[in-house]
C-alpha cells in the first residue's frame, strides 16, 4: 500500500502560491475602489478548475509580455484568496467568515467549477450559519436559484419555506421575488400556508412586478380598467393553475377572487363558481393536491398547518415560533365538540376520559383567538381529585390563527402541578394557567413558563378535544 504525505503537499504548495515568483497568469479582482492583482500558475489552475482548462485553451486568452491576464470583476478580492488557497493546497477555514462571504465564495466557486468547494460552501451555511439563513433566505434563493450546482442549498430553503411560510410571505423582499422561486414553492404540495393566503400574496406579488415597470395600479380594484386586468393577467397567468381554487371557502371566494375574476381563465372561473354553488365535482386543476397533502383534521378551529405546528410542540422539535414540521406524525381523532356535544364539564369528561394522551382547543368568542392545552397523559375518572405531574405538557396560542406572528408554546414550569384531574371538573392546566368551567375560562400565568392571554377570562365559543396518537 503507497505511503500518503499530503500534509507537506499543501504547505508546499501553499508556499508555492505565497512566493509565485515564476508565475505566468495575472488576475484582477473585484471593481472600483477593492481591486486587487493575483499571481498563479496556469499548469496549476488548469489541472485543478475545469473553467481555466477551457480558458486556457480558447483562442480568446489575452497574453502581455507572456503573461496571461484574466479580470474577475465579479469576485471580490477576499473571496478569491480564499479559492486561490483552496486551488493551490486544498484548505479552506469558514469558520470566522460571514455568510454573505461564504455564500460569495459559493457562487464564485459554481462560476470556476470547483465542484468540491461547492458542497462544502452549501454544507457549511445549511449547518453553520442557519440563523442566518432564516434571515437572509431570500438574499439566498435570489442568489442561488439560476445555478444549477447549487441545488442542495435550494432545495433547504425551499423546504424551510414550506415548514415556516408567514415570515417569508410577509417580508418587505417578497414582492421583488423571482418569479422562478415563487413558481417554485406554489408548485409544493408541502407549502403549509390557507390556499386564500397564497392568492392574496399572488396578488400583491403582481400588483408589485407591474408597477416596477411604471403602470401603478390603485389599490381600489373596483376601479380598474380592462388594460390593468390584462397586464395581471399576462402577469399572473402561469401561476393561475397552481392555486388550488377548491381548498378555498365560497365566502373568501366570493370576496377575494370573484372580484378578480376577469384575470382568470373562463372554464376555471365557471368550474369553480359550479363547485360553489351547485356542488358539482371539479373539472378543472383536478391534479392538484392539499397544500397538506391528503392529512385532514376534522376540526371547526384548526387547520392542518396548526397540527402540524401542535406536532412538532409535542416531540419537541421546534423553535418555539411556530416553525412546523413537514410530516404529522400523529393522528389527531376527534373526541369531543362542544358545539356538538354540548358545553358541560360531565360531557367533557365523558368524552375524553381514558382515551389516552389528547389536546384540547379553544375558540375564544369575541377575539376569534385560539388557544389550548396538551395533556399527555390524558385524563382518567378518578374519584380523588389528582394533579398529573409531567414535563411534556403545554399550554399554547395561533392568535387570530391566520399568521404565526402571535404563536406561542408555553411548557410547565412546575411538573408537580401540570394538569389537574378532578372527575367533576373540565379542563385544567396548571393550578390557574388555563382553566376550561363549562363555556367559561380563565388564564392566569402560575405553573407554566408563560401568559397565552393578555385577559384573566374569556367565553368559550368552541371547544373541541382530540385523541393523540403516533402514526
Amino acid at each position: 500500500m503507497p505511503s500518503q504525505f499530503f500534509s507537506n503537499l499543501s504547505q508546499d504548495y501553499s508556499q508555492l502560491l505565497d512566493n509565485a515568483d515564476d508565475y505566468n497568469v495575472s488576475i484582477h479582482v473585484g471593481e472600483g475602489s477593492n481591486i486587487k492583482e493575483f499571481h498563479a500558475h496556469s499548469n496549476i489552475l488548469r489541472a485543478r478548475s475545469p473553467y481555466f482548462m477551457r480558458a486556457f485553451s480558447s483562442d480568446w486568452v489575452v497574453k502581455k509580455d507572456n503573461i496571461i491576464i484574466f479580470n474577475k470583476p465579479n469576485i471580490t478580492p477576499m473571496v478569491f484568496a480564499m479559492m486561490l488557497k483552496f486551488i493551490y493546497a486544498g484548505v479552506i477555514d469558514l469558520d470566522k467568515q460571514s455568510g454573505s462571504d461564504i455564500l460569495g465564495l459559493l457562487v464564485a466557486s459554481d462560476e470556476l467549477l470547483l465542484d468540491e468547494l461547492i458542497t462544502h460552501c452549501q454544507d457549511h451555511l445549511i449547518e453553520e450559519k442557519a440563523n442566518w439563513l432564516k434571515t437572509n433566505i431570500i438574499q439566498v434563493l435570489q442568489t442561488v436559484i439560476k445555478h444549477d450546482r447549487c441545488k442542495k442549498l435550494q432545495d433547504h430553503c425551499l423546504e424551510y419555506i414550506c415548514q415556516n411560510p408567514q415570515p417569508f410571505f410577509f417580508s418587505r423582499n417578497f414582492q421583488s421575488l423571482d418569479r422562478d422561486i415563487l413558481y417554485g414553492l406554489l408548485l409544493r404540495d408541502e407549502l403549509r400556508i390557507d390556499e386564500i393566503e397564497v392568492w392574496e400574496h399572488l396578488i400583491k406579488w403582481g400588483i408589485a412586478q407591474i408597477s416596477m415597470n411604471n403602470d401603478k395600479l390603485v389599490t381600489d380594484v373596483t376601479k380598474w380598467s380592462e388594460k390593468n386586468f390584462d397586464l395581471l393577467k399576462k402577469c399572473l397567468e402561469s401561476f393561475i393553475p397552481l392555486i388550488r381554487f377548491f381548498e378555498i371557502s365560497s365566502r373568501d371566494f366570493y370576496y377575494k377572487i370573484r372580484p378578480y375574476k376577469k384575470i382568470l381563465p373562463r372554464n376555471v372561473y365557471e368550474d369553480v363558481m359550479s363547485y360553489h354553488l351547485a356542488g358539482t365535482e371539479p373539472k378543472t386543476i383536478i391534479n392538484l393536491t392539499s397544500r397538506i397533502g391528503s392529512w385532514q383534521i376534522d376540526s371547526n378551529i384548526i387547520k392542518p398547518k396548526h397540527a402540524a405546528i401542535l406536532a412538532n410542540w409535542i416531540n419537541r422539535s421546534e423553535d418555539e415560533h411556530g416553525i412546523i414540521t413537514t410530516k404529522i406524525p400523529y393522528d389527531f381523532t376527534l373526541l369531543y365538540r362542544g358545539t356538538l356535544h354540548g358545553f358541560k364539564d360531565e360531557i367533557f369528561r365523558g368524552y375524553v376520559n381514558n382515551q389516552g394522551s389528547a389536546v384540547v382547543i379553544i375558540k375564544v368568542k369575541g377575539s376569534n383567538q385560539i388557544i389550548g392545552g396538551y395533556n399527555p397523559c390524558g385524563w382518567i375518572y378518578r374519584s380523588i381529585p389528582t394533579w398529573t405531574n409531567t414535563f411534556d405538557s403545554f399550554i399554547f396560542t395561533f392568535g387570530n390563527g391566520k399568521t404565526n406572528s402571535n404563536v406561542k408554546v408555553s411548557r410547565v414550569n412546575n411538573a408537580e402541578y401540570a394538569v389537574y384531574d378532578n372527575a367533576n371538573n373540565g379542563a385544567q392546566f396548571g393550578q390557574s394557567d388555563l382553566v376550561i368551567k363549562h363555556s367559561i375560562g380563565t388564564c392566569n400565568m402560575h405553573s407554566y413558563k408563560d401568559r397565552i392571554m393578555d385577559t384573566n377570562s374569556f367565553i368559550i365559543e368552541e371547544i373541541e378535544a382530540f385523541k393523540i396518537v403516533e402514526k
